[in-house]
């Protein structure tokens, strides 16, 4: 499963496993994922859930994300510009 955490208009990617926890199915967060976007216990995220494809897959370097986060930013007016083309 592939869970897209959105916080404070920054998205992480990652590849967590389902957990059985009691009855119920969970699914954790890293703590350096909580400790990076400063979250706490009790704090409200959005969680988007897509299956594993059984293809390869590319890792992003977090070093990538940092970069194409703080291009999106430098660049945001003429990047919705051209998304409205």
């Amino acid at each position: 499963m592939t869970i897209l955490l959105h916080c404070y208009n920054i998205v992480s990617t990652m590849i967590q496993k389902i957990i059985r926890v009691g009855n119920s199915a969970a699914v954790t967060i890293p703590q350096s994922i909580i400790k990076e976007k400063k979250l706490r216990v009790g704090d409200e995220v959005q969680v988007d859930v897509e299956p594993i494809r059984k293809t390869k897959r590319t890792t992003l370097t977090p070093e990538f994300i940092r970069w194409v986060d703080k291009y999106i930013e430098n660049n945001r007016p003429a990047l919705e510009e051209l998304a409205s083309k």
